[in-house]
């Protein structure tokens, strides 16, 4: 071989490998640039589904409610963390049915709504209301879902 077929040679290689390291760095950039662009939309997106997974759980526990299920409690628990804990700083000798029945007045569910949904009569939650209330030394001039609301947010 003559050197000028060898100096050509050597000039092809050595485009070839500038053409590749170009395509590779544009290739690490393109990717780069997506994987990076896309994640402040991403953060957007997991805010708000993370707001929707609470309105998801929310709206769970109501229909938990509603059909009176067992799991109930445990998934308001889930979702209210502290109310157990404060709710007994109040009277730490509340049964797990009062808790379960502070948790309906916390949701706003009327008197109406708690007969309905546990399969008792109004009278007989009128009469539960009123014993959670002197339990809890709820004063008589306050509505039980304001006050409960209330000591629970301190």
């Amino acid at each position: 071989m003559s050197l000028k077929q060898n100096k050509k040679k050597y000039r092809k290689k050595i485009k070839i490998d500038y053409i590749t390291i170009g395509g590779f760095t544009v290739a690490v950039s393109l990717i780069y640039y997506l994987l990076f662009s896309s994640s402040g939309g991403n953060k957007e997106k997991t805010g708000e589904s993370i707001e929707k997974s609470k309105h998801q759980a929310f709206d769970e526990i109501i229909q938990l409610a509603k059909d009176n299920r067992p799991e109930f409690w445990a998934h308001f628990q889930e979702q209210y963390p502290d109310f157990r804990k404060k709710i007994l700083k109040l009277n730490a000798n509340l049964k797990v049915s009062e808790l379960i029945f502070c948790a309906y007045i916390f949701l706003g569910f009327t008197t109406k709504d708690i007969a309905k949904y546990t399969f008792k009569a109004v009278q007989t939650i009128k009469n539960n209301k009123n014993n959670l209330r002197k339990r809890l030394n709820v004063p008589t001039q306050h509505d039980t879902t304001l006050w409960l609301r209330k000591k629970l947010e301190e």
